[in-house]
C-alpha cells in the first residue's frame, strides 16, 4: 500500500517553502540535522515503533521530555500532571499546510492538485502556517537539552496529520513517540506516556486525501462560481454549499407554501383540555393538513365550529362517555456525540454551535469532561460503571437502567470517532466543574446529566384518554392526560426538563362524570374558538442544520460548526429571529452554481448531499486501512478515482454555463410540476410543456415560478414512489389498502409530492408497528421469563399484553417495554434476596 510512505520528505531536510532545514536560530543544528546532544540509544528508531524508553537504566541521567498539544489551555492543565523533567509545549493547531498566497508561495498558490505517480499520493510543497515555524521554533529551543518528544495532538484526524508534520519536523532531533487520551486527566495522560504509540498512517492519508479534495473543489468550483454570481468574490465547498442547499431548499418549499385555513374549537374542563371532533378520517369533508394527512379536530366550515363554540359555552360543563387507560414509557438517549450536544445546547439553551463548541472545548482542556470530536455514544465499561454507582447512591437502585455501555458508534465511521468514547464527564462524582463560566458549567452540568440519564431506567407514566360530549352539541369532544409515576433517568435531568404532573387530576375519571369548565382568564376564553392556517416550514437554525448535515451523512464531528460558521461569514446565509435565512448570493449560488456540476450520463451531482456522504464514506474506508496493507480503500485509488469525476463534473459544468441550457435539477423540477400543469396553461403553451429540454435555463425557471404562483403542485419523486412499493411489499398490503390510509383508492390517485411523503409516514408508522421482536430480544424474554419463573400470560401481564405473540419490535416497541420490566423485577428480586440473606 503506498500512501504517505511514499510522499518526499528526507530526514533533516523537511519539504517546507522557504525553509531549507535550517532556523533562526542553531536549535536545529546544520542543514536541519541535529549536530549535538543527541545521545544513541535512547530511541529505536523513527518514532513510528512504540519503544519504551526506561530512564532509570541510563546512567546519563533522565532526558528533557517534550510533550506537544495543540492548546495552551490544555499545556497549562498537563503540566500540573507532569514531574519537572517534562516541558508541556502547544502548538496553536496545524504548523503546515499547502500553498496558498501568491506573494509568498509564488505558482504552487495558483494549483488546484498536484501531480502524482500512479498508485502514489501526490507530493506538494508544504508551507508554514501564520504561527507554525514559531511553535517549531519554541519546541527547538531546548534541542541542546538531549530532549525526547511525545506528541499529543488531538485524536482525530487532523490532530493525526499535525502529528504527522510534527514527527518529520522533530525526527532529527530527538526520539518521537505519539501519545493519545480522550480525556485531559493526571491518569490518562500518564498512561499514555507509558504505552507510547505510533502515527497513524491510515489516519494520516485519509486527512491528506480530504485536503486534497477540498482543494480541488475549492479551487476550480469557485472560479466557475465567481463568473456565475455577479458582484464581489464567491467560493464553493465539497460540504459547504450542499448544506447552504439545505437552507436554500427550504427556503424555497416556504415561498411554494399555500396556507390551508382552518377553525379548531378548545376547551378547559377540570384542568385538562378538550377538542371538538368534527370529523372523521374517511369523511369525505375532512380535514386535512399540508401533507394530506386527516385532522378531525379541524374544519374547514366556520359555521359548524361557530355553532360547536356556542352550544359549548352555554352549556357550560362536559359529561365524560369514556375514558380509556393506559400506560407509557418514556427512555433516555444515548449519550452525547458531537452532533447531539450542539443540537442540545442550541434547543435548550439558544446557543450557537461556535459558542457551544468553545465552552466545550473550555471544558476538554480544563480536563472536566473527555474529547469532544466524537460520534461514538457508548461508554468505556469503567464510566458505565462509575455511573451505575452515582446513580445508585443519589437516585436509589430502582434508576438502574439495564447495563448497557449506551449506542454502537456509527456504522462506517472512521477509526478515530469510533475509537472515542462518548462525551461524559472524566469524573461523575464531580456535580459542578471549577471553572470560571457560567455557561461552561451549565454545560457540563448538562452533560453529566444526560451522561447519568443514559444508564438509568425509563420513566413510567399512566395515560387517560377522554371522549365527553356537551348539551346541544353533536360532535364529541376528545382530549388526554397523563402523569408521572416512577421518574426514571428524568429525575436526572430535573434542572433542565419542566417538572410532569405526578399525580392523576382531581376531577373523576370515569364515564358519566360531569365537569365544569375552568374560568376564563384573561385573553383566554374558554371555550375557545380558533380561526388560522397552517404555516410554511421552519427554517433551519444553525442546531437543526446541523442534524440535517448528521442525518445526510456530510462533515464530520471536527467540521460541523465550522461549516455553518462558514456560510454566515461568507454572506451566503443570514439571521433573522433566531433562523437561518439564504441571502440573495446564496440563492443565486445554489440555484445557478450548483446546478451546473450534473453528469447525466453517470447521474454523479457533485454537491448533492449523496455524492458528498460517499466521499466522506470513503476517507472512512481509507482512515481504517492504515494497519491493513491489503485494505481495499487505498489512499492512492481513492484520490485518483474521485479526482477525476470532480474533475469530468467540472468540464462538463463549464460546457453547459457556455450552453445556456436548463440544467438537469431545473429541468426535474420543472417536469414534475409540468405533470400536474392546469389544462389551461398547456393550451396556451403547448411547445413548451411538450418539451421542456428546449428551454434555456431562465425561461425554465420562470416557468417554475409561474406554476407555483398557480398553486400547482410537483408530482412524487421516482424516489419515493419506489420506497412506497418497497414498504408495501414489506408489509404485505395490496396497493388499494395503502392508498386508502390516505383516503385515495389507488396509487395512481398520488398527484403530488405532499401526498406520497403523507403515505410514507402512514406506512412507517405501521411498519414500526408491526416489527416483530428481534432474536435476540426474545431470547432475553424468555431468559428472563423462565427465571422470574413466571408463564408467558404472567409476563406478558407485566405491560398489559394478553400473550407473548402480540409483542412488537423496535427500540420503542413492548417487547423492549417487557425487558426493562422483567428486568426491573429481576433487580428487585435480588435485592430482596440479599435483604433475606443478612437478615
Amino acid at each position: 500500500m503506498k500512501g504517505i510512505d511514499s510522499i518526499s520528505r528526507e530526514p533533516g531536510r523537511v519539504e517546507v517553502m522557504g525553509y531549507s532545514g535550517g532556523s533562526r536560530g542553531n536549535a536545529r543544528g546544520s542543514g536541519g540535522v541535529c549536530g549535538t546532544g543527541h545521545r544513541a540509544g535512547r530511541s529505536a528508531g523513527s518514532g513510528r515503533q512504540a519503544v519504551k524508553y526506561n530512564p532509570s537504566l541510563d546512567p546519563r541521567g533522565p532526558p528533557l521530555n517534550i510533550l506537544i498539544v495543540e492548546s495552551a489551555a490544555k499545556a497549562r492543565t498537563l503540566e500540573r500532571y507532569l514531574g519537572s523533567d517534562w516541558k508541556v509545549v502547544a502548538t496553536g493547531g496545524h504548523v503546515q499546510t499547502l500553498p496558498h498566497s501568491r506573494k509568498d508561495h509564488g505558482k504552487d498558490a495558483k494549483k488546484a492538485y498536484w501531480a502524482n505517480q500512479p498508485g502514489q499520493l501526490p507530493s506538494p510543497p508544504w508551507v508554514w502556517t501564520d504561527r507554525g515555524e514559531d511553535a517549531v521554533d519554541k519546541i527547538l529551543e531546548h534541542a541542546d537539552d538531549d530532549p525526547v518528544f511525545w506528541i499529543a495532538t488531538d485524536p482525530d484526524r487532523e490532530g493525526e496529520f499535525i502529528a504527522w508534520c510534527l514527527e518529520t519536523l522533530l525526527r532529527p532531533h530527538g526520539p518521537v513517540h505519539r501519545v493519545s487520551f480522550q480525556e485531559v486527566t493526571e491518569r490518562a495522560v500518564k498512561e499514555a506516556v507509558e504505552h507510547p504509540g505510533e502515527v497513524d498512517r491510515g489516519m494520516v492519508e485519509s486527512a491528506l486525501v480530504r485536503k486534497f479534495l477540498d482543494r480541488l473543489v475549492g479551487y476550480r468550483t469557485s472560479k466557475l462560481a465567481r463568473a456565475v454570481i455577479p458582484g464581489g468574490s464567491a467560493s464553493m465547498g465539497r460540504v459547504q454549499t450542499p448544506t447552504l442547499g439545505f437552507v436554500v431548499e427550504r427556503e424555497l418549499e416556504r415561498e411554494a407554501h399555500v396556507p390551508i385555513p382552518y377553525f379548531e374549537v378548545r376547551a378547559r374542563a377540570e384542568t385538562i383540555d378538550l377538542k371538538v371532533r368534527f370529523h372523521e378520517p374517511g369523511d369525505a369533508d375532512v380535514w386535512r393538513d399540508d401533507h394530506d394527512k386527516a385532522v378531525p379536530t379541524r374544519t374547514f366550515d366556520e359555521a359548524l365550529a361557530v355553532e360547536a363554540e356556542a352550544a359549548i359555552r352555554t352549556a357550560g360543563r362536559v359529561r365524560v362517555t369514556e375514558v380509556t387507560r393506559g400506560q407509557r414509557v418514556s427512555r433516555s438517549r444515548d449519550p452525547f456525540s458531537t452532533d447531539a450536544l450542539l443540537q442540545a445546547a442550541g434547543s435548550r439553551f439558544g446557543w450557537s454551535p461556535k459558542k457551544t463548541s468553545a465552552l466545550a472545548s473550555m471544558l476538554y482542556e480544563a480536563g472536566h469532561i473527555t474529547y469532544i470530536r466524537t460520534d461514538s455514544t457508548r461508554l468505556a465499561a469503567s464510566a458505565q460503571a462509575d455511573a451505575r454507582s452515582v446513580i445508585e447512591a443519589s437516585f436509589g437502585e430502582d434508576h438502574l437502567g439495564p447495563k448497557s455501555p449506551g449506542g454502537k458508534a456509527k456504522v462506517g465511521a472512521g477509526p478515530v470517532q469510533d475509537a472515542h468514547e462518548a462525551i461524559r464527564p472524566t469524573d461523575l462524582t464531580v456535580a459542578e466543574a471549577g471553572v470560571d463560566d457560567a455557561d461552561a458549567r451549565r454545560l457540563y452540568r448538562l452533560v453529566r446529566a444526560h451522561t447519568l440519564a443514559s444508564q438509568m431506567a425509563p420513566a413510567r407514566y399512566e395515560k387517560a384518554d377522554i371522549r365527553a360530549e356537551a348539551e346541544g352539541l353533536e360532535r364529541p369532544l376528545t382530549g388526554g392526560i397523563s402523569w408521572r409515576t416512577f421518574a426514571g433517568w428524568e429525575a436526572a435531568y430535573a434542572e433542565f426538563r419542566k417538572e410532569p404532573p405526578t399525580s392523576p387530576p382531581e376531577a373523576a375519571l370515569e364515564a358519566g362524570a360531569i365537569w365544569t369548565l375552568d374560568p376564563e382568564e384573561d385573553e383566554a376564553a374558554n371555550p375557545r374558538l380558533i380561526e388560522d392556517e397552517t404555516q410554511p416550514p421552519p427554517r433551519y437554525r444553525r442546531h437543526t442544520l446541523i442534524k440535517a448535515m448528521k442525518d445526510e451523512g456530510i462533515g464530520r464531528p471536527s467540521t460541523y460548526a465550522r461549516t455553518v460558521e462558514k456560510l454566515e461569514e461568507r454572506s451566503y446565509v443570514e439571521i433573522e429571529e433566531g433562523a437561518l435565512k439564504p441571502t440573495e448570493r446564496g440563492h443565486v449560488l445554489w440555484s445557478k452554481a450548483a446546478p451546473l456540476y450534473v453528469d447525466e450520463e453517470t447521474g454523479n451531482e457533485l454537491f448533492s448531499s449523496d455524492f458528498t456522504a460517499r466521499m466522506e464514506d470513503r476517507l472512512d474506508a481509507v482512515a481504517r486501512s492504515g494497519a491493513d496493507d491489503d485494505a481495499p480503500a487505498s489512499a492512492a485509488e481513492t484520490w485518483e478515482e474521485w479526482r477525476d469525476q470532480i474533475r469530468q463534473l467540472h468540464e462538463t459544468a463549464r460546457a453547459r454555463k457556455d450552453s445556456g441550457l436548463v440544467t438537469p435539477r431545473t429541468m426535474e423540477r420543472l417536469k414534475r410540476l409540468l405533470e400536474n400543469m392546469p389544462e389551461a396553461l398547456v393550451a396556451e403553451n403547448p411547445e413548451s410543456a411538450a418539451d421542456p429540454k428546449a428551454l434555456s435555463e431562465e425561461e425554465a425557471r420562470a416557468w417554475i415560478d409561474r406554476l407555483q404562483e398557480q398553486g400547482v403542485k410537483p408530482a412524487p419523486t421516482e424516489r419515493q414512489m419506489d420506497y412506497i412499493e418497497t414498504m408495501i411489499e414489506e408489509l404485505e398490503f395490496s396497493e388499494e389498502e395503502a392508498a386508502g390510509l390516505i383516503d385515495k383508492t389507488s396509487l395512481a390517485e398520488i398527484r403530488t409530492s405532499t401526498q406520497a411523503s403523507a403515505l410514507i409516514e402512514e406506512l412507517s408508522t405501521l411498519r414500526d408497528e408491526r416489527r416483530p421482536p428481534s432474536r435476540k430480544q426474545v431470547a432475553l424474554i424468555e431468559r428472563l421469563r423462565t427465571e422470574a419463573e413466571l408463564t408467558e400470560a404472567e409476563a406478558a401481564a407485566l405491560i398489559s399484553e394478553e400473550d407473548l405473540s402480540a409483542l412488537t419490535g423496535g427500540r420503542e416497541g413492548s417487547a423492549s417495554a417487557l425487558i426493562d420490566a422483567l428486568l426491573e423485577r429481576a433487580g428487585k428480586a435480588e435485592k430482596a434476596g440479599k435483604q433475606e440473606s443478612r437478615a
